[in-house]
């Protein structure tokens, strides 16, 4: 059902279902950065709104209307007048009574950039990343000084070609951008163990999460690598919450590692993906079984549409993927049989939306393949598939003259 689901996902008009009672605000929480904060509102039931900025001088601030809404009884009430935040660009929140209906809330800022706002369900929330800047501005990009053009435009693959290259250089490459922050995001975690093999006893939270961590221990031999897990452990991070970790520390890049599942228990091999929109069955099954944990709702079409369209790191992305999937291809069938190359791939994954770098999901073996799973429960297996990874990471790094 899900899978079907998914499929007409992206052809249904945009609805949004309002509360017929008074929605209740149950709180206000936020998450700040230097460079960037995430304020989410939390409520009883779903609630549109409609902000408005005031600029003055560098600072300013937003506001906005929760109308038909009051006080939760359980809303704490240190947050019912003003919340200092005193981090990132955002200095406080106000919140005042506009009747016994309305609460307006107001975002102070010091100095306030781009913005976006998004809603989820169950529970409802609605979402707000906040910029200091007017556009995102990576570690590479603060630590080097930008040159006219890149010096190579060869990658280390075979016969000394660049996988996907475009026709023309892409930004990152004509301004000499490197990377030097690396974001892995181990899929699943916590109360979301992902795909489960239940006659080997294995879950894809924890194979991910070895693997990152076998990834990280590579990577850290490279005193020039910076190296952010989205989860160290066995916790469960929402997967809109990822990328805003990725954003948040102004990775270079970011890697999502994932096991595969599919109904027909022969299939095996590894793909790996972009974000962007697709019309192929198979790569939107994939995106449907991996963003099952997300909570957003047909309301959200349009807006997840314009973010996937907007993302000027398409072309880059789907270049790192590339670099990923020959890689770890390659270095697998070195020590292994049998090793299908599915190829890289384009669907709508929520883990790599609103990520501000170029990104990737890589989905390393079948967990629903008795020969595959196998293998995955082998330690060294998984040191190889870390090894790829590695390998295609580095490759990347090096197409880019670094």
């Amino acid at each position: 059902m899900l899978k079907k689901f998914f499929a007409f996902y992206l052809l249904l008009p945009a609805a949004f279902v309002m509360a017929k009672g008074p929605v209740r605000l149950q709180n206000i929480r936020y998450y700040a950065y230097a460079e960037y904060t995430r304020v989410v509102l939390d409520l009883s039931a779903n609630l549109k709104i409609s902000e408005k900025v005031i600029k003055r001088g560098d600072g300013g601030r937003l506001f906005f209307d929760l109308k038909n809404c009051r006080f939760a009884a359980a809303y704490p009430p240190d947050k019912k007048n003003e919340i200092q935040i005193k981090a990132g660009n955002l200095k406080q929140i106000r919140l005042g009574r506009l009747g016994r209906q309305t609460i307006r809330v107001v975002f102070d800022f010091d100095q306030i950039g781009k913005h976006s706002r998004f809603y989820l369900t169950s529970p409802f929330r609605i979402v707000f990343d906040i910029y200091r800047e007017a556009t995102f501005v990576s570690h590479a990009q603060e630590e080097r000084q930008p040159a006219p053009e890149t010096a190579a435009t060869e990658g280390n693959l075979p016969g000394g070609r660049q996988p996907g290259a475009p026709s023309a250089p892409s930004i990152a490459r004509q301004l000499g951008l490197g990377v030097h922050r690396i974001v892995i995001d181990p899929g699943h975690g916590g109360k979301d163990p992902g795909t489960v093999n239940r006659t080997l006893g294995l879950k894809e939270k924890d194979i991910t999460l070895d693997i990152a961590k076998r990834l990280n221990s590579i990577l850290n031999e490279h005193v020039e690598l910076e190296v952010i897990l989205t989860r160290p452990r066995d916790d469960y991070v929402a997967l809109e919450e990822r990328a805003a970790i990725a954003n948040s520390n102004q990775g270079d890049i970011f890697i999502s590692i994932h096991t595969n599942s599919a109904p027909r228990r022969t299939a095996r091999g590894i793909e790996s993906y972009y974000l962007n929109i697709t019309a192929d069955p198979r790569a939107m099954e994939v995106a449907a079984q991996e963003n099952a944990m997300s909570s957003k709702s047909i309301a959200e079409m349009r807006s997840i549409l314009d973010q996937i369209l907007q993302n000027s790191k398409i072309a880059e992305s789907k270049i790192l993927a590339q670099y990923i999937q020959e890689n770890m291809v390659g270095n697998l069938k070195e020590k292994y049989a049998a090793i299908e190359d599915l190829g890289v791939k384009k669907a709508p994954f929520y883990v790599l939306l609103g990520a501000q770098m170029p990104s990737a999901l890589v989905e390393v073996s079948f967990l629903s393949c008795v020969d595959e799973a196998s293998r995955l429960a082998d330690p060294a297996y998984r040191q190889a598939i870390a090894a790829g990874l590695y390998l295609g990471i580095i490759n990347f790094i090096q197409s880019l003259g670094k």
